[in-house]
């Protein structure tokens, strides 16, 4: 008989995912605004701020690929056990240098442990259900876990800022590390089966050559890359460096926490609403939709009007799922992850670029 959700949470290998998946998107989703309010607080400015953030994604995307081959290769659970464990430690070394006399670039080599340590975090959470749920119940996991993810990207920005608010944000780094611990504690209590023998599996190579081959080969799928490229660069630097800023002299952390959590419940309206989509094209479609991304910093740059700013960033939070639902009905099911190496280096130029423009 099938399960249900309840039925699924009595499964324990599940119940500890699920749980520990929760707390460490948790954590993740405050790091955004505990992070740039703590750096922000400690009189850091935008050109700091981008340094960190920069120090941040790099190895994150440069690992990327390695993190997939350890997860590939090892048991995912002591994976996720010493990723989560790392970001932990990170986080809380972080909020330590904050609240401390240290000046604000010794976070820059933390953040570089923190990026990478994520690195391998996201290729092993995503190879875990099959081994855990039955392949009958994989649908109903999927849409537990992607419910666990909406709660976590609307409610984590929101108790960040109220935090960062109420105290500070090395104080709220602080309990964002202990999340991770917490989760670090959780992922080490999963009894995973050992991983692929290696004849199974191909090599990182081979991967990487036929995910570009498919790539420079399929014309809508480079021309959208690009557009995606150009967008990164005007968008993020802008909005994850100077937004802050800018709301620090206005709305403050628990309205920037507010604004974050807006765009979150419009990435999860637009989720749903796609999941019944049947457009015709579909790529199309897309692109148009894109262009609404700009309409949150169109908001940032003429009002800091609490009310005005989460309805821009609603309606910002459309474009991402849309994308996502574009490609994951076109793609061939081995070339997404591959594929998108191509774009993703594009974000940290974003975060440095973006920290060069004029307050």
């Amino acid at each position: 008989m099938p399960m249900n959700g309840e039925g699924l949470l009595r499964n324990r290998r599940f119940r500890t995912f699920f749980l520990g998946s929760l707390v460490s998107l948790a954590g993740r989703s405050m790091t955004p605004v505990a992070l740039a309010f703590g750096v922000l607080q400690k009189d850091g400015g935008e050109q700091a701020l981008g340094y960190v953030l920069a120090a941040q994604m790099v190895p994150l995307i440069l690992l990327t690929l390695v993190g997939g081959a350890v997860a590939d290769r090892f048991d995912r659970g002591r994976v996720l056990r010493w990723s989560n464990a790392t970001t932990g430690l990170t986080q809380l070394c972080t909020a330590a240098l904050l609240f401390g006399p240290a000046p604000i670039y010794a976070i820059v080599p933390v953040a570089v442990l923190n990026g990478a340590a994520g690195a391998f975090t996201t290729p092993a959470l995503r190879g875990v259900l099959p081994e855990i749920v039955p392949a009958d119940q994989l649908t109903r996991a999927n849409s537990l876990l992607k419910t666990a993810r909406n709660s976590a990207q609307i409610g984590g920005p929101v108790v960040a800022g109220l935090l960062v608010a109420a105290s500070s944000g090395s104080l709220a780094l602080a309990i964002d590390g202990a999340a991770f611990l917490f989760a670090a504690w959780l992922m080490g209590r999963l009894d995973l089966g050992p991983p692929r023998p290696a004849e199974e599996r191909s090599s990182l190579l081979r991967d990487l050559k036929e995910g570009w081959s498919y790539f420079s080969g399929t014309t809508w799928i480079w021309t959208v890359t690009t557009t995606f490229l150009l967008m990164n660069v005007l968008q993020t630097g802008i909005w994850q460096i100077l937004g802050p800023i800018l709301a620090s002299d206005s709305i403050g952390a628990s309205g920037w926490g507010i604004v974050l959590g807006a765009k979150a419940v419009g990435l999860v309206v637009a989720s749903v609403y796609l999941i019944r989509f049947a457009g015709r094209r579909r790529v199309a479609s897309a692109l148009a939709v894109m262009s609404l991304a700009g309409l949150p910093l169109f908001a940032l740059g003429i009002t800091q009007e609490l009310p005005l700013l989460a309805g821009a960033a609603f309606v910002g939070g459309w474009p991402p799922p849309t994308a996502e639902s574009c490609g994951t009905r076109r793609y061939r099911p081995t070339c997404p992850t591959r594929c998108s190496l191509v774009w993703r280096p594009t974000t940290t130029w974003a975060h440095i670029s973006g920290s060069r423009w004029p307050r």
